[in-house]
């Protein structure tokens, strides 16, 4: 197993969501939205492939901004 991993547990199967979230981007700033987004996540989307353990921060698909757990 990677060493990066090692020490992260995966997530128990019932789980279905898991939250991440972001800061705000410097547009959302300028128009008076500057708070933390949160979002959340499918395991599918968030985990390292073929494994259920959350990545630490990832890029999503859909907005192409990084989100942190």
């Amino acid at each position: 197993m990677n060493k990066k991993l090692a020490g992260r547990l995966p997530l128990r199967d019932e789980i279905e969501y898991v939250p991440y979230y972001r800061p705000p981007t410097p547009s959302e700033i300028r128009f008076g939205h500057g708070a933390t987004h949160y979002r959340d996540f499918s395991p599918e989307e968030c985990c390292h492939k073929g494994t259920r353990i959350p990545k630490r921060w990832f890029i999503a698909a859909d907005d192409g901004l990084r989100y942190y757990r």
